[in-house]
Formats: C-alpha cells, sequence, structure tokens
C-alpha cells in the first residue's frame, strides 16, 4: 500500500519555525525586511517561499515517521543560540541571521529526531541560502569585473586607461564600485541553480556540475554586463546606461539564467517512481504513540525551549550604556610638526551615525597630513564601528570613487601596524588614505580582530567607545612621495595620536 501523506509533519514543523521566530523576531524581520532600517531582499523572500514548497513536497516522506527526540541536539541547539548571541553584541547580522537558520534544524533534531532531520537535510539546507553572505569577497569579484571590462573594451577597439576599480575611456569615466560587484546577481544564480539542480537531477554529479555552472554564470556574467555597459553608453555617446543601468544587468542575467535553464532541461533526470510503504501511513495519533519508547518528550520539549528563550533572556544582560559625554581631545603637535588650520583636502571618509567626528590637520616641511577620527559610543545596529557601510571612500557620492585598495604595514605608538589603504580619486584630486579601529588599547584594521576585542569589552562590561581612525594625503602631485609621508607621520605623530585616543575611552 502506497503511503498517502498527512498534514501532521509540515504542521509540527511549520509550528517549531513559528516557536524560533517568534523567539527571535527582531532579528527574523530584519532578514526577511520588515523592519525598520532593514535591507530586506526579494532573495530571502523567495528561499523562504521555495522552503516552504518543499516542505510540502516532503510530506509523504515525514508522514510516515516515528517521533523519536533526540537529546544530543540541545547541543547544537544551545551552539546556535551562542552565534546568535555573539552577532547580537557585536553587531553582526551574519551571525545573528545563520544563528536563528541553524536553530530550526536543530530544534527538529532535538524534538522530532534525526530520522526526520535526514527527511528534511534538503529543505533545511537550502534554508540556509536566506543568509546574505559573501561580503568578503566583493574586492576580489570588483578586481575580476573590472579587468575583464578593461579586455573586452580593448579587444572592441576602444582605447581605456585603469588603475584599479577606476576606467577611463574616451566618452568619460566609469567606477566598478562595490554595488557593481555582482554579488547580489551571484547569490541569485547560485540560489536558483542549486533549486534547479536538485529538482531536474537524481545524480549527484549532475546536481553539482549544473550548480558549478549557475556560479559560473554569476560570475561571468557581470563581467558580461559591465562590458556591455560601458560599451554601449561609449557607442551612444552616453545616451544609454550612463546613470541608470541596473534594469539592464538584470535583464541580461535573466536571459543568460534562462537559457542555461533551458539547456539544463533537456539533460533532465526522469521522476523516480514512489516506492509502495507497507506499512501504510501514519496516522497523527499513531505517530505520537511511536514516541513511547522515548517517554521523556515533554521533558526534551521544554528542554529546546528553554534552550531557545534563554538567549534573549542572557542577551538582556550585556545591556550596558555610558551616558558621560565623549569628547576628541587635540593631537599635540611633536617632532617638528605643527597644527594647521587648512585641511589638505575637502573630502573626509565616510561615517554612518558616530557619535562624533573631527578631523586635525598638520604640516611639515610644507606637506600637510588630515588625521580623521570617528567616535562610536553606545554602539548599536544603526550606529557600529565595523560595517561596510563605513569606508575610505562614499559609495553613493559621484564626486569620489575608490580607484586601489590594500593593506600597508606601518610604525603606530612603536608597534607594528597593518592599515587598510585606499586611493581615492575626485575631479582634480587624487588622495591616499590609511585606515584603522582603536578599540580600548587595540590597533587593527581587520574587521575580525576588531569584533573580537569588541566582544570582549562586552563581555567584561567595559565602556565600547571606539574610533574609527583615518590619515590621509593630497597625493595629486606626487603618489610615491605620499607614501612615505604618511609612513613619517606615523613614526613621528603616532605617539600623539594614541594619547589622544586613549582619552576618548576613559
Amino acid at each position: 500500500m502506497t503511503a498517502r501523506p498527512t498534514l501532521f509533519g509540515p504542521t509540527v514543523v511549520i509550528a517549531i519555525i513559528g516557536a524560533v521566530i517568534g523567539a527571535f523576531w527582531l532579528t527574523f524581520s530584519h532578514l526577511v525586511g520588515l523592519s525598520e532600517n532593514a535591507e530586506g531582499s526579494a532573495h530571502t523572500t523567495f528561499v523562504l517561499a521555495a522552503f516552504l514548497v518543499l516542505l510540502w513536497g516532503a510530506r509523504t516522506d515525514i508522514s510516515t515517521l516515528p517521533i523519536r527526540p533526540f537529546l544530543p541536539g540541545i547541543l547544537g541547539l544551545l551552539l546556535a543560540g551562542l552565534v546568535w548571541l555573539t552577532g547580537e553584541l557585536i553587531f553582526a547580522r551574519v551571525l545573528t541571521h545563520i544563528g536563528i537558520v541553524v536553530m530550526i534544524p536543530m530544534t527538529i533534531l532535538t524534538i522530532l529526531g534525526y530520522r526526520w532531520l535526514a527527511a528534511l537535510s534538503f529543505p533545511l539546507a537550502f534554508l540556509l541560502l536566506a543568509v546574505p553572505v559573501g561580503g568578503s569577497i566583493v574586492p576580489l569579484l570588483v578586481d575580476w569585473t573590472a579587468t575583464f571590462a578593461v579586455a573586452g573594451l580593448q579587444a572592441s577597439g576602444i582605447p581605456v586607461h585603469r588603475e584599479g576599480a577606476y576606467l577611463i575611456v574616451p566618452s568619460g569615466a566609469w567606477s566598478v564600485a562595490d554595488s557593481c560587484s555582482g554579488l547580489a546577481y551571484l547569490r541569485t544564480v547560485a540560489m536558483l541553480s542549486i533549486l534547479y539542480g536538485w529538482s531536474m537531477y537524481r545524480s549527484l554529479s549532475k546536481r553539482l556540475t549544473f550548480i558549478a555552472g549557475g556560479i559560473l554564470i554569476g560570475i561571468m556574467g557581470n563581467w558580461l554586463r559591465a562590458y556591455l555597459t560601458i560599451l554601449i553608453a561609449h557607442l551612444s555617446d552616453n545616451r544609454f546606461l550612463r546613470d541608470d543601468h541596473s534594469t539592464f544587468g538584470w535583464m541580461l542575467f535573466a536571459i543568460l539564467l534562462f537559457s542555461y535553464c533551458a539547456i539544463g532541461y533537456r539533460y533532465r533526470d526522469g521522476e523516480q517512481s514512489s516506492k509502495a510503504v507497507k506499512s501504510g501511513h501514519l496516522k497523527l495519533g499513531e505517530q505520537l504513540k511511536t514516541s513511547s519508547q522515548s517517554p521523556h518528550l515533554v521533558l526534551v520539549v521544554l528542554a529546546a525551549v528553554s534552550a531557545i528563550a534563554v538567549w534573549p533572556v542572557l542577551h538582556r544582560t550585556f545591556q550596558i550604556a555610558t551616558t558621560a559625554p565623549v569628547e576628541i581631545t587635540d593631537i599635540a603637535p611633536a617632532n617638528g610638526w605643527s597644527s594647521s588650520s587648512t585641511p589638505s583636502v575637502s573630502w573626509t571618509p565616510t561615517l554612518t551615525n558616530p557619535t562624533r567626528q573631527r578631523v586635525q590637520s598638520f604640516e611639515k616641511d610644507g606637506r600637510r597630513v588630515d588625521v580623521f577620527i570617528g567616535v562610536f559610543q553606545n554602539q548599536s545596529w544603526t550606529s557600529k564601528l565595523v560595517t561596510v557601510v563605513n569606508g575610505i571612500a562614499p559609495g553613493d557620492d559621484p564626486r569620489w570613487s575608490l580607484a586601489v585598495r590594500g593593506t600597508a604595514n606601518t610604525e603606530f605608538a612603536n608597534q607594528s601596524l597593518d592599515v587598510e589603504t585606499g586611493v581615492v580619486l575626485g575631479s582634480s584630486v587624487r588622495i591616499l588614505a590609511w585606515r584603522w579601529y582603536w578599540i580600548r588599547g587595540t590597533a587593527t584594521a581587520n574587521d575580525i580582530r576588531a569584533k573580537v576585542a569588541q566582544l570582549l569589552t562586552r563581555l567584561r562590561a567595559q565602556n565600547d567607545t571606539s574610533a574609527w581612525v583615518s590619515i590621509y594625503v593630497d597625493a595629486t602631485a606626487s603618489p610615491a612621495e605620499s607614501v612615505a609621508l604618511l609612513h613619517k607621520f606615523m613614526r613621528e605623530m603616532s605617539p600623539s595620536v594614541q594619547k589622544s585616543l586613549v582619552a576618548i575611552a576613559r
């Protein structure tokens, strides 16, 4: 007799998901774009909708499964909660999102058993795609895109000058900004390739091959988009695609993805024949009855609920606010440097909602160096030190373009320090900038190390006041000498800069 599906399986799974969402509503609402200041996208919404469809499709498989609680699953549940709490303490969305998404399969494993987890392995794994990740590869994607665009334009007979992500053709200048990296396209194509490959193929090799091909389309399609955008704009004397080319990009990707799926459809595998299940389906009462071998089901459910609910409660114990106003003290000139009332350039780095920010300028031997300090106190999701929206070059200001980025090793207060470097180009100026973080004595340009320092500060119940620091110089006339100038400034003035930073966090 063939197993007849019941609604019990999907219902109990949705109930578990509802419990997790209810306990972490603020995090979930941001993930799907419902909360204020959220970055919600159609991508996340689609993943959740696809998960529900996959869950419904698996109802036949789970309708025959007994409920066998798996108590060791509590460990995974606690670990997921710890990831969420860590993300909350250091204001890292990727950790809070991963935490609540992983809680769902861990709760299913704990309450329903490993056989339920195995039967729902693909839908639950697919749910992880709702978490927007990949920001760390943006610089690499930008570099690849710029490289291909230059090669394509040169092959088309169009002269092009490149400086990092900044391209100049006879009809105008272009900047391959972070928003042009193609990460959004790559996420979408990867998601659809995984879903399509799972649906069309039964062979693992076919599935992996199709997914790999989709990822290549996601990357190389963005290269083609950037090249065609500049080419069309140039050939049309900038009448087309000069200012708005996002619609063109999505249309191009839709065509590429549709064509790829059409080709993949030709090699699809046949439908699997459903296997007969002699025992038939298990009704609700029978499924519950089969759990009699686990007499502590109620206790396991209570333990799982406690392992979920404890984290929001624990988070409230780390809420520490500093009421003392923060001031950025003057940096004392030293070693022949003098204060200057005139900055070297009119540009400053871009920070989002800092508590205070200030620019101080110093001069020696006819050259000026500017010091920018942005302070964050009582940090929150809308005002935090380490975030992609704080940067050397503003992403939405057409007056400035981040052409080249990298790292440099220098000396800060007699210690070695790796700083992030960037070359910012304006209409008639070239700026060389270095930047790093300052968290209670820790100086670093590494985001992960900065987050760890912030976590330790929160766990120790210390003042979370931290600083975003940058020094920069007008490098229009002498780029090479500007690098040496910043090194000299760090050797001679960094002890004074450090004293000012130490005073901020007192």
